[in-house]
């Protein structure tokens, strides 16, 4: 008799982990090739059609989900206009390319369009991120373009070996720069003396700080 099995997907380059997607195949159900997902009835599929949407567009259903569920936390009224101000407060904090994503809906003080109407009204009705996503790939398809780049374990890396662009986008990411830097060396120098603030658990493991 044949058994359960899983059917994975990976979701590659998200900050912090490489998370599989992953659901029981039951005894008798076909497995599609490669990651593709097997043949399932509708709620199964909608479920892998959540996922594909999450790969497709990982950086607006991450930033999305996780800004819903801050206003669930503190129990932000759901309302269009609530939901507005609170998106433009929170895409303050955005760095790289979830700043790009807030610039992308007009969630920032320099946006050159406004559809951050596309995002406060069908969340003041729970709509899914991966629903709004898909919409807000029609008004500006530069979204879906957005990917989280691979992420460095700043606990174990060894900045020495980083090129200077990839010590830069350190720093981006946490909102410095790095004045006056003209060697490798300075911005090595300048993200030990950040690591504390910005990665603090990667600052305990080093040795070298």
């Amino acid at each position: 008799m044949e058994g359960r099995g899983r059917s994975c997907l990976w979701a590659l380059g998200v900050p912090g982990t490489r998370p599989a997607f992953c659901r029981t195949v039951s005894p008798g159900e076909k497995r599609a090739p490669g990651n593709s997902p097997p043949a399932a009835s509708s709620g199964a599929a909608g479920r892998w059609l959540s996922i594909l949407s999450f790969l497709s567009f990982a950086v607006c259903v991450s930033y999305l989900g996780r800004f819903y569920q801050d206003l669930k936390d503190r129990d932000v009224t759901f309302s269009p206009a609530s939901i507005e101000k609170e998106l433009v407060n929170f895409c303050r904090e955005a760095r790289g390319k979830e700043n790009r994503l807030c610039y992308y809906i007009g969630a920032t003080d320099d946006a050159a369009t406004k559809i951050i109407n596309e995002v406060s009204k069908p969340l003041a009705h729970h709509i899914p991120v991966e629903k709004i996503c898909e919409k807000l790939k029609k008004k500006d398809s530069q979204i879906c373009e957005l990917k989280y780049d691979k992420q460095i374990d700043l606990s174990t890396v060894d900045l020495k070996k980083l090129r200077v662009k990839e010590l830069k986008k350190i720093l981006d990411d946490w909102g410095e720069t790095c004045k006056g830097c003209a060697e490798k060396s300075d911005y090595i120098r300048k993200i030990h003396e950040l690591m504390p603030k910005y990665a603090p658990k990667a600052a305990s493991s080093r040795t070298d700080l």
